[in-house]
């Protein structure tokens, strides 16, 4: 087996030569363009009862460039998406804005956008400089006639979402305190490139690990096994994932960088064909890998490090114990048990401590994940439908957050605000996010079927 592996350990670090520069360390750079607006900043909008309104008209380019005027177009656009997702601020629509001529920080028609009820506009000026792209952004106050935020961002042409998610993570972070998730990413499973399984009689599709921006645009395939792998996981520092594949003949959980060449992957279980690992997450300081495995003869949980050392069981139980999570402080493991009956949520000590019972599920629950006080689940219903709930850790309050179809799978974003989802209300399965109460569903991915969704930790690089 080893031959093989090394064949495909070489194709895989072709493969990830050409992905890591799309989903890479931010090629972002920017310098204060207002730094004497500090005080200002702090008191626009304070005690008004309502949110700011924001409007974002076109951005301004200064020559007939095709493709830097189509750069500009997206960045207002995709940089309109990101501010209105957080919903800190009431996004005036693009049309709206369409109303009143683009027009320079320094010319703004105060009037004009006074009459459509703008409280800030963002003004963006594009140009070249170099290869590169300059882009300068003021939000100017409307009352006041102002600069509230004034940043000069550089980037690359390729790089135009990456600058507009910057931006937005930078905004909302300065006005409000905010931690953005525009820059942060998913990792999910597809059949998407429509390949099969050689040598089953089921001619199963092969499902690899893609990985995309919070949007789902620039997704790219980071696995090239050629069969099923699921269950993925960010490291805390986004820069490798933990994940269950069936690539050596067995089940075991594989460890794959990101942004290193691997001649071999991590197996820091160490699988056998007849002791098999699954569903893996990795814990909050990064050391740990939480997991299902039947090393001892039945499904437990499992913790290793992950260089493989110091291999623990945590759990005994002659019932079925799966889909560990650990809590945001890494303290608690939250998982799955059919203990008692039927399949619900448990908790208990990262260290193997006492076991707590989560959920009273009347079919059966599955895969928690934690959001700060609480723990968001899927559930089954009477008539064959999973819905995602979430119980407050504090009270026990159950609450349903989905509606109709099949939603399971939940994982929250990074700053507890959202959660990514796989749902069939748009015919085969697909990822969705919508906010912590349920609202404001939004399709993520649209081709092939897409599973097991993973939200990556915020960048740790300080946003300006």
């Amino acid at each position: 087996m080893r031959a093989p592996l090394l064949v495909a350990a070489a194709f895989l670090g072709t493969s990830l030569a050409a992905w890591a520069p799309s989903i890479g360390e931010p090629d972002v750079t920017s310098l204060p363009l207002d730094v004497q607006q500090t005080e200002i900043r702090t008191s626009i909008g304070a005690g008004s009862g309502r949110l700011p309104r924001l409007a974002i008209p076109a951005f301004i380019t200064t020559v007939a460039d095709a493709e830097l005027q189509e750069a500009a177009r997206t960045l207002a656009d995709v940089l309109w998406k990101d501010l209105e997702f957080e919903r800190e601020f009431q996004m005036i629509s693009p049309e709206g804005a369409q109303q009143i001529p683009a027009a320079p920080a320094e010319a703004l028609p105060y009037d004009s956008w006074n009459q459509v009820g703008a409280d800030d506009v963002l003004v963006g000026s594009v140009r070249r400089v170099d290869a590169n792209l300059q882009l300068d952004v003021r939000v100017m106050n409307v009352e006041r006639r102002v600069s509230t935020f004034g940043r000069r961002y550089t980037c690359s042409l390729r790089g135009v979402r990456l600058c507009a998610h910057t931006i937005a993570d930078a905004l909302h972070k300065e006005r409000f305190g905010l931690d953005g998730v525009a820059r942060t990413k998913l990792a999910f499973t597809s059949d998407r490139d429509g390949d099969r399984l050689g040598g089953t009689i089921e001619a199963r599709s092969v499902k690899e690990v893609y990985v995309s921006d919070y949007d789902g645009f620039r997704a790219s395939r980071v696995t090239t096994r050629g069969s099923l792998n699921l269950a993925p996981a960010w490291a805390p520092d986004s820069r490798a994932i933990v994940y269950q594949s069936h690539q050596s003949g067995f089940v075991d959980i594989y460890v794959q960088t990101l942004y290193e060449v691997q001649t071999q992957l991590a197996r820091p279980a160490r699988g056998t064909d007849r002791t098999q690992n699954f569903l893996p997450d990795w814990s909050p300081d990064g050391k740990r890998i939480a997991y299902a495995s039947s090393h001892d003869g039945n499904w437990d949980i499992y913790i290793v490090n992950v260089d493989g050392s110091d291999m623990r069981r945590l759990t005994s139980d002659p019932g079925i114990d799966s889909v560990p999570t650990w809590s945001p402080n890494g303290r608690q493991i939250a998982f799955t048990s059919n203990r008692g009956g039927s399949n619900q949520v448990y908790m208990m000590s990262a260290d193997g401590g006492p076991v707590t019972t989560l959920t009273s599920e009347p079919q059966r629950a599955d895969r928690p994940t934690w959001a700060g006080g609480y723990v968001v689940y899927s559930a089954a219903t009477a008539d064959d439908r999973v819905e995602i709930k979430r119980i407050d850790m504090g009270t026990r309050q159950v609450d349903q957050l989905t509606e109709g179809y099949s939603n399971e799978s939940p994982t929250v974003a990074p700053n507890g605000r959202h959660i990514a989802f796989v749902t069939t209300r748009w015919g085969n399965e697909q990822v969705a996010v919508m906010d912590i109460d349920g609202k404001h569903i939004r399709q993520v991915t649209s081709v092939g079927n897409n599973r097991f969704p993973n939200w990556s930790s915020s960048p740790r690089s300080e946003v300006k």
